[in-house]
Formats: structure tokens, sequence, C-alpha cells
């Protein structure tokens, strides 16, 4: 467009000076008609050096407006070839650009993919973790069953053991009684022994002792026999089983079997301490 305003401003330059040299043309008849043969020609010379004077300016307006041309349409082809660097940069940055978005997309996919995996494989350990858990649990409850079960065999078998040495001691002492002469029977009624030892069991009926090395004695309680548990006046069925206790006993010459006189039980809790004997106790096999 520059260029075409350009050829434009040139044609109406020249239009220009064609009316004006018309014009002077004009003057310059009405003048010779006017004027003196020699002033027709120093006018007709004037006139002519000022239309070459008006020729030349007009085509260095030309020629200025050419080179003004010149330079708009090189400054178009510049911008035209700016448009087309910008274009081709914007096009190569945007295929970058999704290029990026696509490389992102994937390690967005990948890493979920790897976040479902590490999430299914956590709860396939926890649900191995509670299997596990609950396999131990079985276990443990199972084990703990068969050890309360030798428990409860080892304790049936031990008290059949106490029950079968006691009878035995029992019925040797019968033996010995029936067998001894009447005038010892009486000695026998009327001695006193202690034992000292851990209770295995008590009961209101009787006390179970235990010393170590020794056969277990079963002594029988009475309404007569007197009981202190630490120091106190108790019944034989506050004994503890594992107390310590000091008792003093004689053997019915009917039955053969211990009769408790007097017991007296510390709780593992205290120190033992050795009951006082009561007055006319004398120490195992010596008479009152």
């Amino acid at each position: 467009m520059k260029s075409r305003a350009a050829w434009l401003g040139a044609g109406v330059a020249a239009l220009t000076l064609g009316t004006t040299a018309c014009q002077d043309q004009d003057r310059s008849r009405q003048d010779r008609a006017e004027n003196t043969p020699g002033q027709q020609v120093e006018q007709a010379q004037a006139q002519s050096e000022k239309a070459f004077d008006d020729a030349r300016d007009a085509q260095k307006e030309a020629s200025s407006q050419q080179r003004e041309a010149a330079r708009a349409q090189e400054d178009v082809q510049r911008k035209q070839q700016e448009l087309q660097e910008a274009q081709a940069k914007a096009q190569k940055e945007a295929q970058e650009a999704q290029s990026s978005q696509q490389q992102a997309q994937a390690r967005t996919q990948q890493a979920q993919s790897v976040a479902q995996q590490a999430q299914a494989s956590a709860l396939q350990a926890q649900r191995r973790a509670q299997q596990n858990f609950a396999s131990q649990q079985q276990q443990a409850s199972n084990d703990s069953a068969a050890a309360n079960q030798r428990i409860a065999q080892q304790s049936a078998q031990q008290q059949q053991a106490t029950d079968q040495n006691a009878a035995t001691q029992q019925a040797a002492i019968a033996r010995n009684t029936q067998a001894a002469p009447a005038q010892n029977t009486q000695a026998v009624q009327q001695q006193e022994q202690q034992v000292s030892g851990d209770v295995l069991s008590a009961s209101a009926q009787e006390v179970l002792v235990s010393q170590a090395g020794e056969p277990q004695l079963r002594l029988k309680v009475g309404p007569s026999t007197q009981v202190q548990v630490d120091g106190r006046a108790a019944s034989a069925a506050d004994i503890q089983e594992g107390a310590q206790v000091r008792a003093s006993y004689r053997t019915d010459a009917s039955s053969g079997e211990p009769q408790a006189l007097r017991i007296d039980a510390t709780s593992r809790a205290q120190p033992a301490a050795p009951a006082a004997p009561e007055s006319g106790e004398s120490s195992p096999g010596v008479p009152r």
C-alpha cells in the first residue's frame, strides 16, 4: 500500500507540473503578444529554465518517493519474514508444549499405576499379617489348652500319688497300731508330734502339708483344733495354698489318722516365724 501511495503521489506531482507548464505557456503567449520580440525571448528562456528546474525538482521528489517506497517494501518483506519466523517459533513451541503435556500425562499414568500396585501390595501384606496373627492366636490358644491339660493331668497324678502315699502311711500306722501291745496304745494316743512344711491344700476339714524330702501329711481338723494365720485366729479354710505352717498333732488310735491340735500358718508374703509352743507341748517323739 505504501508503494501505491508513492506512485500515486508521483503521478499527482507530474500532473501538477504539467498543468503549471500549460499555464506558463498561456502566460508566455499572452506576454509575447504584449511584449517585444526580445522581451519575449527572455521570457521564454526564463520560463524554459523554470520548467527545467520544476522538472528536476519533480524528478528528485519522484526519486525520493521511489526510495521511500523501496524502503517500505523492504520493511514489509522484513515484517513478513519476522512474522513467518514468529509463526514457526510459535508452532515449534506449541509442538514442544504438546509433547511435554503428553510426557506429563504418561508419567502421571505411570505414577498412578505404581501407586495402585503399592496399595494392592499393602492390602495383601495386611491380609497376610492378619492371617498370620489369627494363626498365631489359634496356635497360642491350642498351646495354652494343651498346657492346661498337661497341668491338670499332672495335678491329678500328683493328687493321686499324694492320696496313695497318705493312704499307705495311714494303713501302716493302722497296722502298727493294731499290732502294738495294749500298753503302748495309750502311749501312742497321748504322744504329741510336730510338723513344719508348705501347704498343698487346705479346707475346713483337713490340711495337706508337704515337707522337703518327706512324705506328705494330711492333718485332720476338728472343732478343738486351734488355727492362727499370720498371728490371728482363723479357720483352716483361711489358710492359702503355699503358706508355711508349723503344726502339732496326735495320731488317733482308732482311725490311725493324724488329728491336728494346733496350726500356725504364715503367708508367703510375710517372713515365717516359729510358732510359740503351748504349755505342755514337747518336741517330736517326746511325751509331755
